[in-house]
């Protein structure tokens, strides 16, 4: 075995055709359990001396005894099984006891004086150095005297759960410790079989996501074994539904090589089996449809080509937009330590054109050759193919004193039968490492996974395409808002802004109230979506009631005709003055009582503050001054103009603000009539429950606006997200043209009373304060008047 990788002997949870039970080779003479030992090692199972156990069930230790029976003869140096006090206790009770099996830890070897077998109890967190490799037992959830093992090699260690339920002392030692860079962990059973799980003591597809949100690192690779054979396709698309592979990660097969420094040396040795070929392609093809990020996705393409083929080094061109040229995508070059492009930066390098200057295909380079005759390309050696031009790869060689050999070449072709990419492997290694020939196998192989591969890159860019046009299409609506109202635009851009970072922290919260709610990345995206268009509804809604600035203003302020009028009154005063039937004293008197009033209208009009009693009751003595116009006695104020500037609270009547509330519904309306895809199809939801309360009325409805349809559906923490955030970016919003921005502190006592009077989300309002995501929005979006000093006292709301 080479120093850095482990291998998976045995990578089943039940034996079935093909699949074999749990073993783990660490180094050419030490295994953990003993599920398949000497169908894998064969003959090199004599050099097998450690054998760590996790515990005690059969498919762990079934072939200790056969093991020490058929090399007894040739053995010079004793078997010693680790195991903690009861797993060694097990043995020797219910194992070598002489009724089930010889106890060979009382019988001496042929030639030797020493034990056959010797038994090591080990303790939980003891560090056992065995041949150069530090090994610890970690507990585990699975029986009362189960363990896993954290093996180092060097720098780096892997972890090795074993069967497990769900358990925090994994995560405490992965999360602590950062040598760790990959987990082997057990998936036993479908998400339907829970409760068989749970008995049992082993994970489902379901469970392990659960389990993963204690994982606080993103550099893990996690791999999955002890599938149950009867369930292995359906376990296996569970997980990549689930998205639960990360950095390389794999379902195992037996035979499967893990490279602890470096993921992507993962290989399977004996893919001679059709069977294992098919899982193989199986589990590549999950891992293709699954992927979420394109350049991740590339990688994988290039690493499953080169794991199907056992190729050392490899290339992944794909077609420019141009159609002129093939760009670098991914290069690897396993025994060089070579990892460009993909998840690890872009290339540089230049493009491989597919034309010439003269207009003429270039032929000479084999990438290019294979995209432009469609056609697959086997070379035994490129330093003897004379039909080609490889001078980068020369010198390449030369540069780096690496050989490069045997290639093969594949061409992408997507479902049109066009070509996309092309997929340019090189060095296949035999199982001693040295450079062979690709075979007839390897060319069906590579073309069958390159097939799947432009499919899933095909799709990707479609989806990708059509996320673009629902993004264009989401920022042109609130643009179009905009041109009808720019501080609604202004609006809907905050509300987005701050709803995003409630819900990221929400989603970022490991020890509060949050720590178990995970939104996944369609989930965000469904509540930005959400917030962008929660005020699509006001494109109905006319504009005079959307900026309405003064209480008068309809068209434009009608404060201007008042003025007027009372204009008309002051000169009517006049007249009677200087027809001598007031005295001076009288005239100054009115003229000044008359400004005083209308410096009082023109306030009232422009001040969206509460109104008390007795200053409704000065606009109405005010509106009864008559004044003589079109030849007829009439009030100074209209109807309509007292009713306006009576306004208790705001600039809008109850009938405007009727009409503005209603843009809940009109948003619901438009919104639910688009067909959203299934990962945002609650977009219409959130968004039309904006206005809404949590308190129920005496229906157990919702109080507040929102679209009939959804009235008796409860606010979940999305849509809770939504209101706290809209009603907090109106109240300190400064770009209102009816009122002054309140201060932040103004604006959270606000919040405090909205929650006293069960209208806002006690919990969720707690968290923006003391998490601070309000002062991170005041500090980007507040002006520095409105930054005053938070005095309440959110512990106690």
């Amino acid at each position: 075995m080479k120093p850095n990788t482990v291998k998976m002997l045995g990578a089943f949870g039940s034996k079935g055709e093909n699949n074999e039970m749990t073993s783990l080779q660490v180094s050419n003479s030490i295994v953990i359990d003993a599920g398949n030992i000497l169908n894998s090692l064969k003959e090199k199972a004599l050099g097998i001396n450690h054998i760590l156990l996790t515990h005690t069930h059969l498919d762990h230790i079934v072939d200790i005894p056969f093991l020490i029976d058929t090399f007894y003869d040739q053995r010079t140096e004793p078997l010693i099984i680790y195991g903690l006090e009861e797993t060694i206790q097990n043995l020797e009770k219910h194992l070598f006891n002489w009724h089930i099996w010889p106890d060979f830890s009382s019988i001496n070897l042929k030639n030797s004086s020493k034990k056959a077998v010797i038994f090591k109890k080990i303790n939980i967190g003891e560090e056992i150095l065995i041949d150069g490799c530090l090994i610890k037992p970690i507990k585990t959830e699975h029986t009362n005297s189960s363990c896993g093992y954290v093996i180092n090699k060097g720098e780096h260690a892997i972890f090795f759960t074993s069967d497990t339920y769900k358990c925090q002392n994994i995560w405490d030692e992965i999360n602590s410790n950062k040598k760790i860079k990959s987990l082997i962990i057990e998936v036993s059973f479908p998400s339907s079989f829970e409760q068989l799980a749970k008995d049992s003591k082993h994970l489902t597809p379901k469970l392990l996501h659960e389990e993963l949100k204690n994982l606080k690192r993103n550099d893990l690779s996690i791999y999955i074994n002890h599938l149950k054979s009867s369930y292995i396709e359906i376990i296996q698309k569970e997980l990549y539904d689930l998205d639960i592979f990360k950095n390389h990660g794999h379902i195992l097969d037996d035979g499967a090589i893990i490279d602890i420094v470096n993921p992507l040396n993962y290989s399977v040795q004996d893919t001679t089996s059709n069977d294992k070929i098919v899982k193989q392609l199986l589990d590549i093809g999950y891992s293709l449809t699954s992927e979420k990020d394109i350049f991740a996705l590339m990688e994988k393409i290039l690493v499953g080509a080169k794991q199907l083929s056992n190729a050392d080094a490899g290339t992944l061109y794909m077609i420019a937009d141009n159609n002129k040229e093939l760009e670098f995508k991914v290069v690897q070059t396993d025994s060089l330590n070579i990892k460009m492009g993909g998840t690890n930066g872009e290339i540089n390098w230049p493009n491989v054109l597919l034309k010439k200057e003269d207009g003429t295909y270039n032929k000479e380079q084999v990438a290019a050759l294979c995209a432009i005759d469609n056609k697959l390309i086997n070379i035994s050696d490129v330093y003897n193919a004379d039909d080609f031009s490889f001078e980068g790869t020369k010198k390449f060689d030369k540069n780096t004193g690496y050989r490069s050999k045997s290639m093969l070449v594949i061409p992408m072709k997507n479902h049109e039968d066009k070509v996309i990419g092309v997929i340019q492997l090189l060095n296949k290694l035999d199982d001693d490492g040295d450079v062979i020939d690709f075979n007839k196998a390897d060319e069906e192989l590579i073309l069958s996974m390159s097939s799947q591969a432009a499919v899933s890159v095909t799709t990707f860019k479609l989806i990708e395409e059509l996320e673009n046009l629902l993004d264009a299409f989401l920022h042109a609506i609130a643009d179009a808002i905009g041109e009808k109202s720019e501080y609604t635009q202004g609006h809907i851009n905050r509300v987005a802004t701050l709803a995003t970072m409630i819900a990221q922290a929400i989603n970022d919260d490991t020890n509060g109230i949050y720590k178990d709610i995970h939104y996944s990345k369609n989930e965000l995206q469904e509540i930005s979506i959400a917030a962008w268009m929660h005020d699509i509804g006001k494109i109905t809604t006319p504009e005079y009631i959307v900026d309405k600035a003064t209480k008068l203003e309809t068209i434009s302020d009608r404060i201007n005709g008042v003025e007027a009028k009372f204009e008309i009154l002051k000169r009517d005063i006049e007249i009677s003055y200087l027809k001598n039937e007031i005295s001076q004293k009288d005239f100054e008197t009115k003229n000044n009582q008359i400004d005083d009033d209308l410096a009082f209208i023109q306030m009232i009009n422009s001040n969206g503050s509460y109104l008390t009693d007795d200053k409704k009751d000065k606009i109405y003595k005010i509106s009864q001054y008559n004044i003589k116009l079109n030849n007829s006695v009439q009030n100074i104020l209209t109807s309509d103009e007292l009713y306006n500037l009576q306004i208790e609270r705001g600039t809008l009547t109850d009938s405007e603000r009727d009409i503005i509330n209603n843009h809940v519904i009109v948003s619901y309306d438009i919104l639910k009539k688009l067909p959203f895809p299934k990962k945002y199809e609650n977009v219409p939801l959130i968004a039309g429950s904006h206005h809404k309360k949590i308190k129920l009325d005496e229906n157990g409805v919702h109080m507040g606006y929102g679209a009939t349809e959804i009235m008796g559906i409860p606010l979940d923490l999305k849509s809770k997200i939504l209101v706290v955030a809209d009603i907090f970016e109106a109240l300190t919003a400064h770009d209102r043209p009816y009122r002054n921005p309140n201060t932040l502190n103004q604006s959270l006592k606000i919040l405090s009373f909205m929650v006293k009077d069960e209208e806002l989300d006690k919990d969720l309002v707690k968290f923006f304060v003391q998490s601070g995501l309000a002062n991170e929005y005041g500090e980007s979006n507040l002006l520095k008047s409105q930054l005053d000093e938070i005095n309440i006292d959110f512990d106690n709301l």
